[in-house]
């Protein structure tokens, strides 16, 4: 599993570490008291890829990531083996114990420095709107927005997904990373959804004047129309990014991080509780062409979200393992995994507009599938 590198010396100067205040950490393959060892996949992989976290050293957040990597390993990547990069503000070797034994992962752990740090033009005003979501939560919404991508711990690898510490695979996952590479995509998202009202304040009267900016028409694309609507409302439709998968050299490049940074400079993430949902909706559907995106239906839960993928039965809420958690039906050993669904992303999120009885919903939902929702939402 591990080799010297020839040459030895100091892990810096090699560009196999880093350290930041006062704690050293290798970067991905490399290990050992001077990251002088390389830590190889255990199977071939076709593709440079890594999974990665970002956790506070909460007992909640150690709990849910423990079984979130168990998960992981055992539905997935125990036949792929990829990379796992854990991020964080700062973790004890107690806890840093607790996530390497939870699964048979190969783990990295990467430190943040300075990673709550609020810009002096906003953090007066930050500290006074920070009551329903703190400003470390903010900090992180806006890290994982842009500055993640530039991550020296994700350097060496192609493509990335992202989990939260609450996500898991209910069921045996075919591998995402293959799929989007074999189809030249450039990012695919399995999870849908809807943001709050209040958490993007202003956000559409930035992108708007982005757009002008740029010479970009605001709904240049079919992704673009399904979320703005011709007088430009928006019914708040995103990108849940608690599970995405992307090809990385596009969200490090200009064209990305200009948007980014545009954004940034609003104070909107700090103030307003931007997150990282509607920037990669936005930045996704003004910056990229439809034919390079994806939705993918596969087994994955996150919260109250659950799918067993494409075509399987509907997931199983398993009461007597706390608030939300689902499972599905096993795959038979030595059976292969269902194949990913793959969806067109306009009208996935055309779907999730409020029902309003256009001809479109009319065709797609029967009046029955609209009860049947209402009262699911207030069953027990």
């Amino acid at each position: 599993l591990a080799r010297p590198l020839k040459g030895g010396g100091a892990a810096g100067a090699h560009g196999r570490g880093r350290c930041n205040e006062g704690i050293c950490e290798c970067l991905p393959p490399f290990r050992g008291e001077m990251c002088e060892l390389e830590d190889m996949p255990r199977v071939q992989q076709k593709v440079k890829a890594v999974i990665h976290y970002i956790t506070a050293e909460t007992e909640r957040d150690l709990v849910e990531l423990s079984r979130s990597l168990s998960s992981l390993w055992l539905r997935y990547n125990r036949r792929f083996d990829y990379s796992v990069v854990i991020f964080h503000e700062g973790l004890s070797p107690a806890a840093r114990h607790r996530i390497v034994v939870a699964s048979e992962n190969r783990v990295w752990f990467s430190l943040l420095p300075r990673f709550a740090e609020v810009p002096p033009e906003w953090a007066k005003d930050a500290e006074e709107v920070a009551k329903d979501f703190s400003v470390g939560y903010r900090a992180m919404i806006r890290w994982r927005s842009g500055p993640c991508f530039l991550e020296p711990a994700l350097a060496s690898f192609d493509y990335a997904m992202t989990l939260d510490t609450d996500s898991y695979f209910p069921a045996e996952v075919d591998d995402p990373f293959e799929l989007v590479h074999q189809e030249g995509w450039v990012a695919a998202f399995p999870h849908l959804g809807r943001e709050s009202a209040s958490v993007v304040v202003n956000f559409m009267h930035h992108f708007l004047l982005y757009c002008r900016l740029q010479g970009l028409h605001p709904r240049r694309t079919g992704m673009l129309q399904s979320l703005i609507e011709t007088n430009y409302k928006w019914y708040q439709q995103c990108l849940m990014l608690d599970i995405e998968i992307l090809r990385l050299d596009w969200f490090r490049g200009e064209t990305y991080q200009d948007f980014f940074r545009y954004m940034d400079s609003t104070g909107g993430f700090w103030l307003h509780r931007w997150g990282n949902n509607p920037v990669r909706t936005f930045a996704v559907g003004l910056l990229l062409e439809d034919s390079q995106v994806r939705s993918f239906v596969m087994p994955y839960a996150h919260q109250d979200y659950c799918s067993c993928g494409h075509g399987a039965p509907a997931c199983r809420l398993d009461k007597t393992q706390g608030r939300f958690f689902y499972t599905c039906d096993e795959v038979a050993p030595g059976v292969d995994p269902p194949a990913i669904g793959v969806g067109d992303l306009a009208e996935g999120l055309l779907d999730l507009q409020p029902w309003r009885g256009t001809d479109r919903q009319k065709q797609r939902f029967k009046i029955s599938d609209v009860r049947d929702f209402v009262d699911q939402q207030f069953g027990d």
